[in-house]
C-alpha cells in the first residue's frame, strides 16, 4: 500500500493496517502516519470551517461544516445511480437543505413536523438506495445541524450561497470518482423502486418518521437543542440488525462524553471553552468504533453549547435529548415496523382481489 492511498483509509482501516505488522519498527512508522493523517484532517476541516465562515459569516460556519461533509463523504460513496443522473439528485438533496429547515421554522407548529417528514423522507429516498453506503447519518445530520441553527436575513442569502456552493463541489467530487462506474440504475429508479414490499423503503419510511417525531416532540418541549434528539433517533435507526446494542451504546457514549466534558469544564476557564471542543474532533478521529465516535462528538457538541447556554444546561439537555431519541427511535420504529408490514399486507390482498376479479 502505499503512502497515498493509506491516507485515504478510515480510523477502522487504519487501525486494521497498523495492526497487519508485526515489527514494533513497522508498527511505529505506521502509527505515525496514522497521526500525520489525523492532524492533516483536522487542520484541513478547521481551515474549511474558519474559512466559510470568514466569507459567508460565522454564524454559517454550520454550513460550512456540510459543506465540508459532502465532500468528505462521497469521495468514497455514491447514490447507486449513473454519475450523470448523481450530479441532479446532489442538487435536489442541498437545495432540500437550503430550504426546507428555514420554511419549518416559518410555518405554524405541526407544519413543521409536515416538513420534517417530507424533507427527510425525500433525503433518504435520493441518497439511500444502496443502504451499505449510510449516506443518510451525514445528509439527515446536515439537515438537523442547519435547522439547528437558524439565521434570517443577509446570514440566510449567504448560507444559501455556501450550500450551492457546497452542491456544487460535493457533485463534482462525486461524478469525478464515479464517472467511469457503470452502474445499472438511473434516478427514475430511485422512486419506481420505492414500495412496502422493499425492506429498504419501510426503513425509509421509519427514519423519515423517528427523527420527525424526535425533533418535533424535543422541540415542542422547548429544549434548547431539539436537533439532539433528532440525531440520536437518526443514529440507532439503522436499516439492518438489532437497534437494541447501539440504543444502549449511544446513550452509554454521550453520558461519558458529559463526563469528559463536566471534567474539562473543572479545569479548563470558562473562556476557553469553545476551544476544547478540538480535543473531541482530535478523539473522535482517533476512534473507529461507534461508541468512541459517539462519546467524543457528544463532547465537541457539548463543548459548543456550553459557550451559549452554559455547562449544567448543555449536560442535562444532551443526556436527556439523547435518551429520549434513542429510546423513542426504538420504540416508534417497533410500532412503525408492525403498521408498514400490516399496510403491505392489506395492499397485496387488495391486488390480489383485483387480479381475482
Amino acid at each position: 500500500m502505499t503512502f497515498y492511498q493509506e491516507l485515504q483509509l478510515d480510523q477502522a482501516g487504519s487501525k486494521r493496517y497498523v495492526a497487519s505488522f508485526k515489527k514494533p519498527k513497522d508498527k511505529f512508522v505506521h502509527i505515525l502516519i496514522f497521526i500525520f493523517k489525523v492532524l492533516l484532517n483536522l487542520i484541513f476541516s478547521t481551515a474549511v470551517i474558519i474559512l466559510s465562515g470568514i466569507v459567508f459569516g460565522f454564524e454559517n460556519c454550520i454550513a460550512g461544516l456540510v459543506l465540508l461533509l459532502g465532500i468528505s463523504v462521497f469521495r468514497f460513496t455514491d447514490l447507486d445511480i449513473h454519475a450523470t443522473h448523481s450530479v441532479g439528485a446532489i442538487y435536489i438533496i442541498f437545495a432540500i437543505l437550503a430550504i426546507c429547515p428555514k420554511i419549518a421554522h416559518l410555518v405554524p407548529t405541526g407544519c413543521d413536523l409536515l416538513i420534517h417528514i417530507a424533507s427527510i423522507l425525500f433525503i433518504v429516498i435520493l441518497s439511500c438506495h444502496n443502504v451499505r453506503w449510510c449516506n443518510h447519518c451525514t445528509l439527515i445530520l446536515s439537515y438537523l445541524l442547519l435547522y439547528g441553527s437558524d439565521v434570517s436575513g443577509i446570514s440566510y442569502l449567504n448560507r444559501v450561497i455556501c450550500l450551492a456552493l457546497g452542491a456544487t463541489l460535493t457533485a463534482m467530487v462525486l461524478y469525478r470518482n464515479r464517472r467511469k462506474t457503470k452502474f445499472a440504475n438511473g434516478f427514475k429508479v430511485l422512486f419506481t423502486d420505492f414500495s412496502l414490499s422493499n425492506e429498504r423503503t419501510r426503513w425509509q419510511i421509519k427514519i423519515a418518521l423517528c427523527v420527525s417525531f424526535s425533533l418535533f416532540i424535543a422541540a415542542l418541549a422547548g429544549t434548547p437543542k431539539p436537533a439532539w434528539a433528532g440525531i440520536a433517533a437518526m443514529s440507532v435507526t439503522i436499516p439492518q440488525g438489532n437497534i437494541q446494542p447501539r440504543v444502549e451504546s449511544r446513550i452509554r457514549a454521550n453520558v461519558i462524553g458529559c463526563m469528559l466534558l463536566f471534567f474539562a469544564c473543572t479545569v479548563v476557564p470558562a473562556e476557553l471553552w469553545s476551544y476544547i471542543g478540538v480535543i473531541g474532533g482530535f478523539g473522535a478521529a482517533f476512534s473507529g468504533k461507534y461508541e468512541g465516535q459517539t462519546a467524543w462528538n457528544s463532547f465537541s457538541a457539548l463543548a459548543a453549547a456550553a459557550t451559549r447556554i452554559g455547562a449544567r444546561q448543555a449536560l442535562m439537555f444532551r443526556i436527556l435529548n439523547n435518551i429520549f431519541g434513542a429510546i423513542f427511535a426504538f420504540a416508534f420504529g417497533k410500532i412503525i415496523d408492525k403498521a408498514l408490514l400490516a399496510l403491505n399486507e392489506l395492499i397485496n390482498k387488495a391486488k390480489h382481489r383485483k387480479t381475482v376479479i
